[in-house]
């Protein structure tokens, strides 16, 4: 993780445009078979909140791979 990441901005439009964000990928991902996985909505939620950075949420939805 890049140690001078900044933490994301809270400001209720910095929320909202994440927030707009996530929905339109979600409705997209329907489209194309996407069933319910509470840990992707659980992260996403952190993220949109601004509880995570974009690397942090990566790491967090990402499977580590298998060596």
């Amino acid at each position: 993780m890049n140690v001078h990441t900044s933490r994301p901005d809270r400001s209720p439009e910095a929320v909202a445009a994440r927030k707009k964000a996530a929905d339109q990928a979600r409705a997209m991902n329907i489209r194309q078979g996407y069933v319910h996985d509470q840990l992707l909505e659980d992260a996403t939620a952190a993220y949109v909140a601004g509880d995570l950075t974009r690397e942090e949420y990566r790491v967090r939805i990402m499977p580590v791979a298998k060596s």
